[in-house]
This record gives structure tokens, sequence and C-alpha cells, in this order.
């Protein structure tokens, strides 16, 4: 999907990092919800009852899980309670732009959850007064505004690059082209993509002539190699390596 033709609810969920096709949008969309819904009513729950403990556990929640995508206990309450009912489709692991928002999330909670402790309810309600807000507009809309300001810092350093879409990829590698893991040989052989070979990133200079004249797919674990390969390879005038991201994409 060009940026151009993307509503502003698919827009959204690609600066989260959700970054498939409209039917693959369509069928997590209300799933993607429950966790900030849920957040944001045990947010409230814990404002209300100025409860320090309840933001504690939530701060806990986002900062811890920023380093585990596919382990939130609301994600896997979704998954294994909650999916099933309708039959729905199961949530794939959070991108790295989803977690920072959580982590940046969790972050408020634990200065709520201070200044409750140290009796300065003013300001843990001013904290939460913007926490609310840009939690129902994430659950109202999927605009994520910690996603947007990571998008922004990376174009504002030159190191934005576009995912190519799923079925964009597919077609690609049917017609020949390449499918590049640049994680180290150590995580290429504790597994990978059916199909991958491996050219690490620092490797990616010593290896240009495989990169020429095919469209290279790239891919690594959480999507910052494969950002960066792509851009060292757009230095090195390859022009048709295009950045897959996390392989978590690919197996979703």
């Amino acid at each position: 999907m060009e940026s151009g033709s993307l509503s502003f609810k698919e827009r959204s969920l690609a600066q989260q990092g959700y970054r498939y096709g409209p039917e693959e949008l369509k069928k997590i969309d209300w799933g993607l919800r429950f966790t900030p819904a849920v957040c944001m009513f045990v947010a409230v729950s814990g404002l209300v009852t100025q409860q320090p403990a309840i933001h504690f556990a939530l701060a806990l929640l986002g900062i811890l899980w920023f380093w585990i995508p596919a382990w939130h206990p609301f994600d896997i309450i979704y998954n294994n309670a909650i999916r099933p009912m309708w039959n729905g489709v199961k949530l794939p692991p959070n991108p790295l732009p989803r977690r920072i928002a959580c982590f940046i999330g969790g972050s408020m909670n634990l200065g709520i959850g201070a200044a409750f402790t140290w009796n300065s309810p003013t300001a843990a309600y001013l904290l939460g007064a913007i926490l609310i807000p840009l939690q129902i507009i994430v659950i109202a809309t999927h605009f994520c505004a910690a996603s947007w300001m990571y998008e922004v810092a990376l174009r504002l350093m030159g190191e934005w690059t576009p995912r190519v879409p799923l079925e964009k990829a597919k077609e690609m590698l049917s017609s020949g082209g390449i499918l590049i893991d640049v994680r180290t040989p150590v995580d290429f052989a504790r597994g990978h993509l059916p199909g991958a070979m491996n050219v690490p990133l620092d490797q990616i200079r010593d290896n240009l002539d495989d990169f020429r004249g095919r469209h290279s797919i790239i891919c690594c674990e959480a999507g910052l190699q494969s950002r960066r390969a792509v851009r060292l390879l757009e230095k090195e005038c390859v022009d048709k390596a295009l950045d897959l991201g996390p392989m978590s994409r690919w197996r979703s």
C-alpha cells in the first residue's frame, strides 16, 4: 500500500508497525483495541480510587513488555479467551512502534503512581489528563501519538524506509527475488524464515553483487537492522532492496 492510498485508520495502524494489506488490517482492527481499552479502564479506576499500586502494575506491564513483543498479558487474554468467542484472528506480536507507545504509557503510569505515593494528587491528575485522552484516541481511531512521533523522528534523521506490503513481497519472491536475513549467523541458526539467505548487516558491503540486478526483501528480528540494511544499500546505489521488517510480519 502506498501512503496516499491509505485511509486514516490504515495509516495509523501502519505507523504502529502493522504494515499489512486492507483485508489483514480489517481482521485485526477490533482486536487491537482490546489491550489499550483495558489499560485505560484500569488507569481510570486507579485515578478515581487514588491507588498507586494499580498504576505501578500498569507501569510494570508497559515497561517490561516493551522487551517481550508476543507476551503482553492482555493480548494473551484476548487471543485465548476473547477471540475464540467469534472465531476472530489471533493478534500478531506487537511491533516496535506500538511497544514504544506501551513503554511511554507505562512510564506515565509510573509517574502517576509515584505522585499518589508522595501525596501529590494534582501531579497525578495532570499526568492522567494527558494519558487518558491519548488512550481514548488510540481506541477510537488507532492513531497513536507515540508511534507518530517515532516515525517523525526517523524521517528527520533520514532513517525512514517504508515497509514493503506482504503481497508485493510474495510477488517479488515468486518472480526471482531473494529473501535476506541480516541478523548474525548465530541468530539465523536459531531460526529463520523458509528460503531466507543470511547476509549479516556488517557484511553487506562485502556482498553487494548478491543484491544487484534483482529484488531483495530484507528482514530481521525487530525491524531495526533491516531498515539500516536498506538504507546502507541505497547509499551503495542498490535500488531494488525493500524492507520487510520483523520476521513476525511474514509469519503472521
